[in-house]
C-alpha cells in the first residue's frame, strides 16, 4: 500500500522538547519526513496529537497505517526539577530515616562559607517513617520485621493524602524479604509501593535510598501522562503499541515505565545520542560530539564508537544508580533570553520556551533572544519556520533595540554601538557558552575535541555549529539529513532494552563460579519476563553481560564486559582487562592488589527491523538548475553579504555549495559562512569543510 509515496507499514517518532514537538515519520521502504509543532506545555500530549493529525492529514495515510509509535519525553524530568510531583513517603529501617538529609555530608558549594541547602525533595519530617528491623552485611537477619507500627503509619498516610511510598530497608539488595513483607502489606491497602531491590539492588544506601525515592516521585507523574496520551491515541484509532525511549537508549512500553519513570529522565536526550550513533555508521566514523541545539536547551555528549552510558550520575544535585547516556545540558537554545545586568550581557540559562516565545512569535513574548538575533542578521528567514507560525521581524528589530537603549542608558561602557553589533554579540556569547559544555565530555573527560567532528543538529544547531567548531578547533562540521528533528529519528532506530544490575560483593579470587552464574541467569530470567511482557519474540531477543570490578578498598569501580556462564579461565581474563583498563583510565595499574567484583548486570535487548535510509539521486559538483531558490542579504561578521539560498530538497548527492550561502529546509535552516563549502554526501548530510 502506498499513501503518498510512503508504503505502509510507517514508523513514527515523537520527540517532545520545551519548545516544539519534532516528528519523523518513516516509511516502511525507507523514505522519511519532518515535521514540527509548537509544543503545550501545560499537557504535551495535546501538542501530540494535534500535530499526529496535522501529518496524517498532510501524508494522507491512516491510523491503521501506524506500526509503531516511539516517544520521548520530558515530562518527568521537568515534573521533578519543577517540584510538581505529587507527594511521596519515604520507609527505612529504624534509625536510619534521617539518610536522605544527610546524604554523603558533602556540599555543592564547598568554599561558600554562607552555604545553606533546603530539605531535599521538597521533604518534611513528617513523611519518613522507620521500621524496626534490620539485615547484617551479609543479608543475614538479625532483628525480625517488627510490623506492629504499619498500621499506625496507614493512617498518618491517609490523613496526608499521600498515595506513593519508597521503601529502601537496609542490605535489602542482599535479601528483599523484609522489604517484600513492607511492600506487600502497603500494596494491599492501595498504595502505590517502590521498593528498593526492584528499583536499584546496588551497594551504597544513600545513593540507592535517593534512586528510589525519586523514582517514586517520578513514576507516577510518568505513568497518568502516558496512560492519557494512550488513550488519546485510541480515541484517532491509533493502535500502534507506544513505546517511550529511556535514559539507557532503549525502548520500553508504557507499564514498564509506570515503575520506572526514572529511566525517562534523559528520554529526549537519548534520542538524539542514538542519532548521533546512527550517524557514527552512516558516515564510517569513530569520533563525533552530538550538538542539539533546541528552543530551550542544549546537550552535548561525545561518542567514541558508540555512545557512552553511565552506571550513575548526579542528576538535580542526586546522584542516581541508573543507566543513563552521557549527556551534558545547559540552558542554552533558540529561546533563550538575552539580558543586560551589572554591567554584563548574558544569554541563558532562562528560556521564552513555546509560549510566549521569542518576540517575533508575536504571541506576546518581549524579551530578545537568540531566535530574534538569527532572524535579524538573516540566517534564518519567517517563511522558513516549522509549525505554521506567524513570524515578524519588526518584533525582533523593536525588542533588540530596546535592550540596545538599556545598554547604552546604563552606567557601564559596555562597547555595543548597533543593533547589529548586539545580534552578532548575542551569538556569540551563546557559542561560547556551548563550547564549555563540549569541553566538559571532551577536555573533562580527557579527550582532546581536536579528534572529533561535531555534529549539529536540533531546530538552532545547524545555525551555531561551525562558529563552535572553530572555537574548538574540531576536525569539521557535519549537518545531518533530517537536522530539525535528527533527535526523533534516533526514537525510531532503538531497540527495546531493559537492564539490571545486582550488587555482588566478592573478590575475585574467592568467587563461588555456580552461585554467580546462578545470580546472573536469576536477573535474566527477571528480564525475559519483562521482555515477554512487551510481545518480543524469542528470536529477537539478546542478552548481554557485564561486571563492576575495583581493586580492593577502591570506592570506584570500572564496568567489563562478560559472558555467562562464567569460568575461570573466563575471570582472569576480565581480570587482565580490568588491568589495562584501569591503567588506560587512572595511568596506573597494580596487578598485586586484590581485584574485587561490585556488580553483576545482565542487559535484555529485543531488537526491532532496522531502517534503511534512502539514497539521494547522484549529481554533479554543481546544484542543479532551479536549487537556489533566493538570495538574502546576511551578516557575517559585521557585514552584510548578498548571500544565495538554496533548497535542501532540491540538492543531490555530490553537489558543492560554497559559502556564504544557506540551506533551508522544513525543519531548520543551515548556515555556512564565508571560505567554507559544503559538499552533500549519498544520505543527505552536509560535511562543511573549510577551504584550503
Amino acid at each position: 500500500m502506498i499513501v503518498n509515496n510512503l508504503e505502509a507499514p510507517i514508523r513514527i517518532g515523537i520527540d517532545t522538547g520545551g519548545t516544539f514537538t519534532d516528528y519523523v515519520i518513516v516509511s516502511n521502504t525507507g523514505e522519511i519526513f519532518a515535521w514540527k509543532v509548537p509544543t503545550t506545555p501545560a499537557d504535551p500530549s495535546i501538542g501530540i496529537i494535534d500535530g499526529l493529525l496535522e501529518v496524517m492529514k498532510l501524508l494522507q495515510f491512516q491510523a491503521e497505517d501506524i506500526d509503531l509509535i516511539v516517544h520521548g519525553t520530558t515530562i518527568g524530568t521537568n515534573a521533578f526539577l519543577e517540584d510538581k510531583c505529587p507527594p511521596v513517603a519515604f520507609v527505612t529501617s529504624k534509625g536510619f530515616k534521617d539518610i536522605i538529609e544527610i546524604g554523603r555530608q558533602q556540599r555543592s558549594e564547598l568554599y561558600n562559607l554562607k552555604f545553606s541547602e533546603k530539605y531535599p525533595l521538597s521533604f518534611s519530617k513528617d513523611v519518613l517513617f522507620e521500621i524496626d528491623e534490620r539485615l547484617d552485611s551479609n543479608g543475614e537477619i538479625i532483628k525480625p520485621l517488627d510490623i506492629s507500627n504499619l498500621d499506625s503509619i496507614v493512617v498518618e498516610l491517609q490523613n496526608k493524602s499521600i498515595q506513593t511510598l519508597a521503601v529502601s530497608l537496609l542490605f535489602s539488595f542482599l535479601n528483599p524479604q523484609h522489604e517484600q513483607i513492607v511492600s506487600s502489606f502497603f500494596s494491599e491497602k492501595s498504595f502505590q509501593v517502590f521498593p528498593s531491590h526492584e528499583i536499584s539492588p546496588q551497594i551504597k544506601e544513600y545513593e540507592r535510598a535517593v534512586t528510589t525515592l525519586v523514582n517514586a516521585k517520578v513514576s507516577p507523574v510518568v505513568h497518568s501522562y502516558l496512560r492519557r496520551l494512550e488513550k488519546q491515541l485510541r480515541e484517532i484509532n491509533v493502535k500502534a503499541p507506544l513505546l517511550i525511549m529511556q535514559s539507557n537508549t532503549g525502548m520500553a512500553d508504557v507499564e514498564t515505565i509506570g515503575r520506572s519513570g526514572i529511566q525517562t529522565l534523559y528520554s529526549g536526550l537519548a534520542g538524539g545520542v542514538l542519532a548521533a550513533a546512527d550517524s557514527l555508521k552512516h558516515l564510517n566514523r569513530t569520533h563525533l560530539v552530538s550538538l542539539d541545539i533546541g528552543g530551550t536547551s542544549t546537550d552535548v555528549s561525545a561518542l567514541i564508537d558508540q555512545p557512552v552510558i553511565l552506571r550513575s550520575r548526579n542528576f538535580g544535585g542526586f546522584p542516581l544508580v541508573a543507566n543513563m547516556v552521557d549527556v551534558e545540558t545547559i540552558g542554552s537554545g533558540g529561546g533563550s533570553i538575552a539580558k543586560f545586568k551589572d554591567g554584563l550581557l548574558s544569554v541563558g540559562p532562562e528560556s521564552q520556551g513555546a509560549n510566549p516565545g521569542p518576540a517575533c512569535y508575536s504571541l506576546g513574548g518581549d524579551k530578545v533572544t537568540l531566535t530574534d538575533a538569527n532572524l535579524f542578521l538573516g540566517y534564518v528567514h519567517k517563511d522558513n519556520f516549522a509549525g505554521n507560525m506567524n513570524i515578524d521581524i519588526s518584533k525582533s528589530k523593536l525588542y533588540l533595540n530596546k535592550l540596545l537603549e538599556e545598554i547604552h542608558s546604563s552606567s557601564y561602557s559596555l562597547k555595543i554601538e548597533s543593533i547589529d553589533e548586539l545580534a552578532l554579540s548575542i551569538r556569540k556569547i551563546l557559542n561560547n557558552n556551548i563550547a564549555n559544555a563540549i569541553r566538559v565530555v571532551t577536555i573533562q573527560r580527557g579527550l582532546d575535541p581536536r579528534d572529533f567532528a561535531l555534529l549539529g543538529f536540533g531546530g538552532a544547531g545547524p545555525l551555531q555549529s561551525w562558529e563552535i567548531a572553530q572555537e574548538l578547533e574540531m576536525g569539521g562540521v557535519i549537518i545531518p539529513p533530517f537536522p530539525g528533528v535528527w533527535s526523533a529519528s534516533g526514537l525510531v532506530s532503538s531497540d527495546i532494552k531493559h537492564e539490571l544490575t545486582q550488587s555482588y560483593l566478592q573478590a575475585a579470587e574467592e568467587i563461588d563460579f555456580e552461585e554467580i552464574n546462578k545470580k546472573w541467569l536469576e536477573i535474566k530470567e527477571r528480564l525475559a519476563r519483562i521482555l515477554t511482557n512487551e510481545d518480543v519474540e524469542e528470536e529477537k531477543r539478546d542478552y548481554n553481560y557485564s561486571v563492576d570490578m575495583r581493586y580492593m578498598g577502591q570506592s570506584d569501580s570500572l564496568t567489563i564486559t562478560a559472558t555467562y556462564p562464567i569460568s575461570k579461565a573466563k575471570l582472569d581474563g576480565l581480570i587482565e582487562t580490568f588491568h589495562s583498563l584501569h591503567n588506560q583510565n587512572y595511568s596506573w595499574f597494580d596487578k598485586e592488589l586484590t581485584v574485587e567484583l561490585v556488580n553483576i548486570s545482565v542487559e535484555a535487548v529485543g531488537y526491532v527491523p532496522r531502517i534503511t535510509m534512502t539514497k539521494l539521486p547522484v549529481g554533479s559538483d554543481r546544484p542543479p538548475e532551479g536549487a537556489q531558490k533566493a538570495s538574502r542579504k546576511v551578516n557575517f561578521d559585521g557585514n552584510w553579504i548578498d548571500t544565495p539560498v538554496y533548497d535542501k530538497t532540491l540538492l543531490l548527492s555530490g553537489n558543492i555549495v560554497e559559502g556564504p550561502c544557506i540551506i533551508d529546509q522544513l525543519d531548520t535552516t543551515t548556515v555556512i559562512p564565508p571560505r567554507v563549502y559544503g559538499r552533500i554526501n549519498p544520505l543527505g548530510y552536509i560535511i562543511m569543510e573549510e577551504k584550503k
